[in-house]
């Protein structure tokens, strides 16, 4: 499913590092799903049915869902109920940005 897209370096590397899925800080919680078992996740969750142009990388557990955009590699929040497109909140311009504004209390995901 994801053959044709390349995942972004910064998230490749932040992933790879990882000891623990799951982040804890002020701005709430995420649990990023282990990069082996993205494309069984995308496929149970019909990602690519309903929002074509994302893959779904995490969870906050409280029904939305951590998203990068396959166009530009920005990171979004969608919920899953209704899964659409025109629900996406943009979380960074990067993983990157995402992670550091998360871990900093600057971003919330609702």
């Amino acid at each position: 499913m994801n053959n044709n897209f390349e995942y972004p370096d910064d998230y490749l590397s932040y992933v790879n590092k990882l000891q623990n899925n799951e982040i804890f800080t002020d701005s709430g919680y995420i649990e990023l799903f282990q990069f082996e078992e993205l494309d069984e996740i995308n496929k149970e969750y019909e990602t690519e049915t309903y929002v074509p142009d994302f893959i779904n990388i995490g969870t906050n557990s409280g029904g939305v869902g951590i998203f990068i955009n396959k166009k530009n590699g920005h990171i979004y929040s969608i919920p899953f109920v209704g899964m659409d497109e025109k629900d996406a909140i943009l979380l960074g311009s990067s993983f990157s940005e995402f992670i550091y504004k998360f871990e900093n209390n600057e971003s919330e995901i609702i």
